[in-house]
Parts: C-alpha cells; structure tokens; sequence
C-alpha cells in the first residue's frame, strides 16, 4: 500500500514538474500557428504587412521570444520599416503569460527617455490559453511632454484584444480618456469595440462601434466641437442565401462651428441583401488597388506631383475593373437604405427615409433603355421615400417645388405648413409622387 501511495505521488510531483515544461510547448505551437495565420489573411489580401520570429529562446519555466511586424509599404507614412517586440514569457500550470516590450526600437526609446524622462506608459500583457485563444492587454499610463511651444498630455487608456484559434474570431474593447493641447484641441473619452468573426478572406460577420464624447477645437478664429459622437457597422452574413447586409448607424448630440449648431443628428445606412460573391470581388479588387496606390506612393518618396499621379492613374485602373465587378453586386434583392435621418437645425428639423431596391437581376447596359423609355424603371425598381425639410432651409426654390419631367404633376416637394414634404413609392406598376402618379412614357 505504502508503495502505491509513494508512487502515485511521484507521479504528480513529476506530472507538477513537467506542467511548465509543457505550457512552454503549447506557448510555442501556439505563437508559430497564429503567425502564419496572420500572414496568410495579409498575403490573401494582397498586402505586403506581415509578421515573423526573430528569436525563440524556450526554457524550462520561461521563454524570451523577439518578434517583429514588417510594415513594407506603410513605411512610408510611419517612418520606420518595421516595429521590434520582446516577450518575457512565465510558463504556467494551466497558461502562459508574457510581458511585452519595445526596447528594441529606437524611435520609442527614445521618445521615452528625451520627452517621459525614461519613464515607459505603456504595459503590455498577453495570456496563451490551453484552448488557443490569446488575450492581450494594453495599458497606457497618462504622461505628457512638450512639442515645441505646446504641451501635450495624454490621457490614460486601455485596450484588450482576444484572438481565437486559427485567428478565426477577433474580440476588441478599448477605452481613452483621451488628449489635450491647451488652448488648441481637447478630446475626451474615446471607445470602440467590436467582436467578428471570419468567414472568408473579405467576410467578417459581427459588429464594431465607436464613440467620443467630447471634442473642441480652436484655430483662434472659428472654434470647433461635437459631443457624443457615436458609430456603428454590423456585417450580417446569410449562409443559406449566400448575402451579407451591411448597417451602419452615425449619430451626435450636437456640432458646433463658429456660431452655428446642429443638434441630434442620425442617419442609418444599409446596403442590404448583397451576392457575397460579388461582395467578395469587389473587396479583392478594391484591395489591390488601394495595394498598389501605396506602392506607387512608396517609389514616389512622397513628392507630391508623383503622389497625385500615381492615385489618379491606379483609380482609373481600378475603375475599369469595377464595372464587372459591380454588375455582380446587382442581384435581385439588393437593397440600399438610408432610414431614421434626422437632424435639428436652426431652420427647423430634417427627417428622412429613403429605400431604393432591385426586382431582378441586371447588368450595365441592362439600364440603358430607362433613358429612352423612363416606364421601364418600373420593371426594375422598387421605391419608397419620405423626407421632410424646414421651409426657411429652402425657401421658395423652384427646381423643389414645380414639375421638372412633363409627367409630374407635383414638384419634387409640395409645400406644408413650415415644411417642405416628399414622399414617392412605386406601387402596382405605378410612380406615385406626393400622392399623384407621374405618367412614364
């Protein structure tokens, strides 16, 4: 009996021992897998960013990787070719965590000790699950320095990203408090968070939102600010109908510029019911484009002559490739929405409510005939719309307020009480505008 006891307890003691040895392992399996993952989603998308391993130094209870991100293109806006970061790494019984640095970067050593006095504001942290999730915490300590005349402070932050296996699902949450330059520009409590989750290279299904409460500029002639300014983009993908529907929402309390405001304003934009397909080229060649304008602007050492150029000729290019691939985005049920728009002026109040889909499938030349023959409009589109303005925004404008297409018998708005009213919708083979139909010919 003795003998079993003392075994089982060598087993545990060994099984105890061993525990960092292999958190150590899966630390290490995991960093290489999300690696290459990493490179795979920037190499899909033409995007010559990528990340790799220095040095990995794995010891029995600790590890010391050096890692770096190469910028390729985007050197040209950063300054620098590519970002250095040492891990310091604890194994653990059921986890690894590691404490980041950028010791190894000029730039930032030494802004910190010319400007913070060596002191360094930023703490980063990074835990390897067993499961393969990584989670990192980004803590940014408040410090000021001073840049010429001014004086900058900056507020404290903090930021968590958590990557899942396969770098399949991203979750994000940041927090601000934000920035000050006395007697320019104060920026108070920013947030964003978003949780996505990947369905292909360009498809990311999920939601993201940002905020501010507050900020105020002043240029010392005509001041500037907003308050609560609020964002949000959901992707909804559809496996059974192969589409995804885009949303987004933009709202703030108020603007002010000069002596002028604007309160509560919101609009919500939808591009609803897209081919993912079509989506999905459209993104590739968007993409490639954009690559090869920071290329472009790369070789061009940032002349400004050359800049130009190279943006004009590589949206021409990409111009011409989009025609297809915009047919691919025409599919029968594609729908854009701008609903619940809103804003209060000094006139008076805007509202608004605009949905414009399609009954079938089209192409470009498809629309042609509408210009010769305007009833066939009817065929393709459905329509409805509902907009509101103050009467003292426009005043008497004529091109509002008269038919300008002989078949209409109202003008685009119809004047009522201190507003100017629209509403049109297709409805039973018909165009009906303020409650009277327009005749198509």
């Amino acid at each position: 009996m003795k003998k079993i006891i003392i075994t089982v307890v060598l087993i545990i003691i060994f099984a105890g021992a061993g525990t960092p040895i292999f958190s150590g392992l899966m630390m290490e399996r995991i960093v290489k897998r999300s690696f290459g993952d990493i490179n795979q989603m920037h190499a899909d998308t033409g995007s010559d960013v990528s990340v790799e391993i220095s040095q990995y130094d794995r010891g029995f209870t600790s590890s010391q990787i050096e890692w770096k991100i190469r910028l390729g293109t985007l050197k040209a806006f950063y300054g620098v070719e590519e970002i250095v970061f040492v891990d310091r790494a604890d194994h653990r019984f059921t986890n690894v965590v590691s404490k980041t640095s950028l010791e190894k970067n000029k730039w930032f050593t030494d802004f910190v000790n010319d400007k913070l006095d060596g002191k360094n504001p930023l703490d980063i942290k990074t835990e390897y699950k067993l499961s393969g999730n990584i989670e990192s915490t980004l803590t940014l300590d408040a410090f000021s320095f001073k840049d010429g005349n001014d004086v900058i402070e900056i507020k404290p932050g903090l930021m968590f990203v958590s990557l899942g296996k396969g770098v399949n699902n991203i979750l994000s949450e940041m927090t601000w408090a934000g920035c000050l330059i006395p007697g320019k520009i104060r920026m108070e409590n920013l947030s964003f968070n978003s949780k996505m989750e990947k369905i292909s290279t360009y498809i990311w299904d999920g939601k993201l939102s940002f905020a501010v409460e507050d900020i105020k500029a002043d240029d010392g002639k005509e001041g500037f600010g907003f308050s609560n300014l609020k964002c949000d983009h959901t992707l909804d993908y559809n496996k059974e109908e192969h589409s995804l529907s885009i949303r987004m929402g933009y709202g703030i309390d108020s603007i002010t510029s000069g002596k002028n405001t604007i309160n509560d304003a919101f609009v919500r934009i939808g591009l609803n019911r897209m081919d993912a397909g079509g989506y999905e080229d459209f993104m590739a060649v968007y993409s490639q484009g954009i690559n090869d304008i920071m290329e472009e602007i790369a070789a061009s050492q940032q002349h400004p002559d050359k800049i130009k150029k190279a943006v004009e000729k590589q949206m021409a290019d990409s111009g011409l490739q989009m025609v297809g691939v915009y047919e691919k985005l025409l599919k029968k049920g594609f729908e854009i929405q701008i609903s619940d728009l809103r804003a209060q002026l000094p006139q008076g109040k805007i509202k608004g409510d605009v949905t414009l889909s399609l009954k079938k499938d089209m192409t470009m030349l498809q629309f042609i005939p509408i210009m010769m023959q305007p009833a066939a409009a009817l065929d393709i589109f459905l329509l409805k719309s509902d907009v509101s303005l103050p009467y003292k925004l426009v005043g008497d404008n004529q091109m509002l307020l008269v038919p300008v297409y002989p078949g209409m018998q109202t003008g685009l708005f119809i004047k009522d009480g201190d507003n100017l009213i629209h509403k049109a919708e297709t409805k039973d083979g018909k165009l009906l505008l303020n409650g009277k139909e327009v005749l198509l010919n």
